[in-house]
């Protein structure tokens, strides 16, 4: 399905934010992505934007960054008829996501590597004739001197039926199971372990049964089979 595909997208470099001065430079724990869209001819005049319709979800991959800000520029909206409209009305960024915690705690490993979907219910308000957008990363927490996030993808709609990111653990993990190779005439964990419960309760029952009389080796009752004696 078209709808399925992620959006053309230019995808910049993360760039760290810093306060420096001429001897000291201060690490400010914050990084922006800036992301750009293919430039289409606006066909009310000659000016060329940089427009995409609409974005639905925002798909990545988290690399120890703690908080995650969204904010875009939008085209803006057609002067109303009757109002004044000369100059060229300025384009501001707004925020859409704020500071939305990937990492529960900055300073311990958790949602480190995991992967995220940021959808319509994320939003403040609908993406729609997006002339750029700009992820903001914090990461607080000195432990983590690199942070980024990896693997990142628009989307145009939310409802699609693909399946949601699964985190990296549960990936590796089923990555693993299916690595190993099932021994042919062994059952499963549960068979083996039901057999080894009767094994043991006849085990329990001989021994519970136990007599210290001493037995002959062909007596019976007191009495001897001659069927069982052996002639030398």
């Amino acid at each position: 399905m078209a709808s399925d595909r992620p959006i053309h997208c230019t995808i910049k470099n993360p760039v760290l934010l810093n306060i420096a001065d001429a001897k000291n430079e201060f690490h400010s724990g914050c990084r922006v992505i800036d992301i750009t869209f293919p430039n289409v001819t606006n066909p009310e005049s000659t000016t060329i934007l940089s427009i995409c319709d609409r974005v639905g979800e925002i798909h990545f991959k988290n690399n120890y960054v703690a908080y995650l800000t969204v904010r875009i520029k939008q085209k803006p909206a057609p002067p109303e008829p009757g109002s004044d409209s000369s100059g060229t009305p300025e384009i501001k960024w707004r925020t859409c996501v704020r500071r939305m915690r990937l990492m529960p705690n900055p300073h311990c490993e958790a949602g480190s590597q995991d992967y995220f979907c940021v959808s319509q219910k994320h939003f403040n308000f609908d993406l729609n004739q997006l002339t750029g957008m700009r992820l903001i990363l914090q990461q607080p927490s000195p432990v983590w001197k690199d942070f980024r996030l990896e693997e990142i993808k628009l989307y145009r709609s939310s409802e699609s039926n693909r399946p949601q990111p699964l985190p990296a653990w549960l990936i590796e993990e089923a990555s693993n199971s299916s690595g190993k190779k099932r021994i042919e005439g062994i059952g499963s964990v549960d068979a083996i372990s039901a057999s080894l419960q009767q094994l043991w309760a006849l085990s329990e029952g001989v021994a519970s049964n136990q007599t210290d009389r001493a037995l002959g080796r062909f007596d019976v009752d007191g009495c001897y089979e001659i069927n069982l004696l052996s002639y030398t």
